[in-house]
């Protein structure tokens, strides 16, 4: 076990502070008062629980409001991380285990951890301290010896105190030469209490001669009773033999019958065995009959197939997949194909042609995007000239008008009066070119056509600009023929803009057949008759392009569907090759399988057979041993027996019985005899009458003497029931008693000092050996090789041996070299309890004693021990933190709240 991490919430004056711990050595330094010890104490308290409150260890209660307790993270022997956290709580406080998994446990898990160790054990073997050093100076030899034997052997020093305190509570009970002791005071006060009451007793006069006759009377007694003993026995001699007499008579008897049989032999449970043996013969029997006729009844089937020809069909089956995939595939290709063939039987519908008669043409056409282009052109320029047509047709209509309106404005003109006013004039000029616009607005709206309502427009400018003029004129003349040569005028030009109109519609009219006929030449080349417009064009090229993929696609399902049929038809062919009759395609695994089933439960069965019949075969030749077997054994029975018959042998069983019976109670009558011999004659009728007269005499004399005797013993009595001479005997026995309970009390005392011994005979015997051999090497290298052995010698006292032979008691040795002699065996012990109990090793400055050359080999021995422990090192000395160059050292002083202690 090593310790990894420390966190103290609330701990003597340590609070809140985390302390990382390495592998190695660990030297936790500080001054004095900065809070060594009180981290040495936090980890036993951790461990091993807080003290009860009224105990002799510090319990280190912190004097804040932070929470008591804190939590130690450890590597266990199995190498997992697990923390160990104890609270305030109970009188131990609260402790938690958290295991890596998650799981948690309490002191019993903790115990297991710490291998049942306890505070104490753990502190007498791998903590000590310069307190456990001090004091080496005044021991004496005996209790040096006794420290270091309880240094190198745990348990030893428990054993010890125990001892020395039974020894002490002896020492108080009882000594052989002691005055003070219990047990001899009470010895002292018996004798005296005796010498007193025996003085009272000689006194009384009449008590001598009345023990004396008593004494007489009892030796009388005792001979009476020695006879009446005597005759008894006799007496009960003759009353066994008459108990036994019949049991003798009886024996003879059984004797004379057991002769008539006695050479009566018969197999040891015979009948059970003849029964057993004859009853698995007859089953024996039955059952060869059985198998006979199973044997009789078992045909083997042939099948059709042979066994390599069903494995071909089983592997054959494997493909049923493939065989439905390619029968799905080809339904869903002539799906698609009629799906396809549907749609593009539709596109041809929608666009109004025969496919029966025009698809070919279609397929073939040429539908790029240039031949599109081109015709959509043709359309537009066609739409173009028929609007520029009904255009220039409006306009010309409207010139028509206009010429019409003038030549009456022309009549009129000559009969209106010269003094016609401007005014009316005008009214007329924006009359005729508000009906201009409205009409061009009117025709232009319905038409759709914004080109009617612009030329409208460039019409009502031109009248506008031409009665303007006339105003003029008029404003200038009012000469009225003048206005008639100018209307004159407007109306030829009137009549030349309608004659240039009809000449550009006749044109437009010429180059609009032309186009029209192009359109038309094209839409036949595609087999369509209908006239279409511009917009639905794009359309047009667009469902013929779908029909060319259409049957692209039609093309191409058709080369798949073909490929399909191609892998059915082969499949089929193969099926048709494994089995001996035709098959329907839409059945055709499911044939194939029930006839692959029925072969195969054909072969199985064939099989079954074969391996069946060589089992009954088998069995048949067994149950005919076994026949054999059961004749023979019924023979050596019979033979046994003496016997050729059964009945025969049933009665020489009966015989047998009887014959046993003799002897069972031949020994049930020798059991009672027990082995006692007696003659029939050895006594006589009358003798059981005699003796019962003897002793009658004898019971009268004793009644005699016991009359006397009671008389005597009331005298004597009287005599001691004198009041001061009850007192004292009253007293005598209590003093008796109580000396008894002191006897008992030394006596168990004695009894564990005993075993006490014994014990630690045992340690030193098992456990001593090996530790004194590590502490040997380590005290070498402690004393610089000046001591080369550290023994224990017969009488069982340390001895350290030079290199030159010579030899010291531990008493002889310096102070320093008796602590590396303690620290020796410390270590040892502690490292001899690895591999049970592997804990790191915690040491409170123990080596101020030291000079430098011995200090160092310290340090070298620290160093080799810290491959495999884990060491605490607590230290005020300042030198000590630069001993060991990869030790991790703790500024104690410089610990803050959640800081890590400053490691070098």
């Amino acid at each position: 076990m090593k310790l990894v991490k420390l966190q103290i919430y609330g701990f003597g004056k340590h609070e809140n502070i985390e302390i990382k711990l390495s592998d190695g050595i660990n030297v936790f330094f500080g001054e004095n008062e900065v809070g060594k010890t009180t981290i040495q104490q936090f980890i036993l308290h951790i461990l091993f629980g807080f003290p009860q409150r009224n105990a002799q260890l510090l319990r280190y209660e912190p004097k804040s409001s932070a929470t008591y307790g804190g939590k130690v993270e450890i590597i266990d022997d199995q190498g997992q991380l697990i923390t160990i956290e104890r609270v305030k709580g109970k009188a131990s406080g609260e402790v938690t285990v958290y295991y890596p998994d998650g799981t948690r446990g309490g002191e019993r898990e903790l115990s297991s951890i710490l291998h049942a160790y306890s505070r104490s054990d753990f502190e007498a073997i791998f903590s000590f301290s310069l307190l456990q050093l001090q004091g080496f100076e005044k021991m004496t030899e005996e209790e040096l010896t006794k420290t270091l034997l309880s240094s190198g052997t745990t348990g030893i020093d428990t054993l010890a105190i125990v001892e020395n305190q039974f020894i002490k509570d002896m020492g108080e009970l009882f000594k052989p030469t002691g005055r003070k002791p219990l047990i001899n005071q009470k010895l002292e006060e018996l004798r005296e209490l005796e010498t007193a009451y025996k003085h009272q007793l000689e006194e009384v006069g009449k008590y001598e001669p009345a023990i004396k006759r008593l004494n007489e009377i009892e030796t009388i007694v005792e001979e009476l009773d020695q006879q009446e003993k005597e005759i008894s026995q006799q007496l009960q001699r003759y009353m066994e033999w008459k108990q036994l007499k019949p049991l003798k008579e009886t024996e003879m008897d059984l004797n004379l019958e057991l002769d008539l049989v006695k050479e009566q032999t018969f197999p040891s449970d015979g009948i059970r065995r003849f029964e057993l043996t004859k009853d698995k013969l007859n089953r024996n029997s039955i059952e060869m009959e059985q198998v006979k006729k199973e044997l009789d009844s078992l045909t083997i089937n042939t099948t059709s197939l042979t066994s390599s020809q069903i494995e071909g069909l089983q592997s054959f089956l494997n493909r049923e997949a493939e065989w439905h995939q390619l029968r799905s595939k080809r339904i869903q290709i002539e799906e698609e194909q009629s799906k396809t063939l549907q749609s593009q039987m539709q596109q041809l519908a929608l666009v109004g042609v025969n496919w029966e008669k025009s698809l070919q043409h279609i397929v073939h056409a040429d539908v790029s995007i240039q031949q599109e282009d081109k015709l959509v052109t043709t359309l537009q320029t066609e739409k173009n000239l028929e609007l520029e047509i009904q255009q220039e047709k409006r306009l010309l209509q409207m010139k028509e008008q206009d010429l019409l309106h003038l030549q009456q404005r022309v009549i009129e003109s000559k009969k209106v009066n010269n003094t016609s006013s401007a005014q009316q004039t005008n009214k007329i000029m924006f009359g005729i070119i508000a009906a201009i616009v409205l009409i061009g607005v009117i025709i232009g709206v319905a038409q759709s056509n914004w080109i009617v309502p612009l030329t409208a427009i460039i019409i009502s400018g031109i009248v506008y600009a031409g009665f303007t003029y006339m105003m003029n004129t008029w404003k200038q003349s009012d000469d009225v023929r003048t206005y008639a040569d100018l209307l004159n005028k407007e109306l030829q030009s009137l009549q030349q803009e309608i004659s240039h109109l009809k000449q550009k519609i006749n044109e437009l009219e010429t180059n609009k057949t032309n186009i029209s006929k192009q359109v038309n030449e094209f839409l036949t080349s595609y087999h369509i008759s209908e006239q279409l417009s511009p917009s639905l064009l794009p359309e047009l090229f667009n469902r013929l392009r779908l029909i060319q993929e259409q049957q692209i696609q039609l093309d191409q399902m058709e080369t798949k569907l073909y490929e399909v049929g191609l892998r059915i038809q082969e499949l089929y062919r193969q099926a048709l090759e494994k089995v001996p009759f035709n098959l329907s395609e839409d059945m055709l695994f499911h044939q194939l399988r029930d006839f692959y089933l029925a072969e195969k439960q054909k072969l199985e069965d064939q099989l079954y057979k074969a391996t069946r019949i060589s089992e009954l075969q088998k069995k048949y030749k067994e149950l005919a041993l076994l026949q054999e077997s059961f004749t023979e054994q019924i023979r050596l029975l019979y033979q046994e027996a003496n016997v050729d018959l059964e009945s025969d042998y049933y009665t020489a069983n009966s015989l047998y019985e009887k014959k046993v019976e003799l002897e069972k109670e031949l020994r049930h009558i020798h059991m009672q005899l027990a082995g006692k011999h007696i003659n029939l004659n050895d006594f006589e009728i009358t003798f059981e009458d005699k003796c019962k007269g003897e002793l009658h005499q004898l019971q009268q004399q004793r009644h005699k003497y016991n009359d006397e005797k009671a008389t005597l013993s009331y005298e004597t009595k009287r005599l001691l029931e004198d009041e001061e001479q009850s007192e004292q005997l009253q007293l005598l026995e209590q003093k008796k008693a109580e000396l008894h309970e002191l006897v008992k009390k030394w006596a168990a005392q004695k009894v564990v000092v005993e075993s006490i011994k014994q014990m630690m005979k045992q340690l030193k015997e098992e456990r001593l050996p090996e530790v004194l051999e590590n502490a040997q090497h380590y005290f070498q290298l402690l004393t610089n090789q000046s001591y080369v052995q550290l023994i224990l010698s017969p009488e069982g006292n340390f001895e350290a041996v030079k290199t030159t032979g010579q030899r010291f008691k531990i008493a002889e040795l310096s102070q320093a070299t008796k602590e590396q002699a303690y620290i020796s065996l410390r270590l040892a012990l502690a490292v001899s309890l690895q591999r049970k109990a592997p804990f790191p090793i915690i040491m409170d400055d123990p080596f101020v004693h030291f000079d430098r050359v011995r200090l160092q080999q310290v340090v070298q021995l620290m160093a080799e021990l810290q491959k495999e422990h884990q060491l605490l090192y607590f230290t005020c000395h300042d030198n000590m933190q630069y001993v060991w160059e990869d030790a991790s050292v703790i500024q104690v002083a410089t610990l803050l709240p959640r800081k890590v202690g400053v490691v070098k």
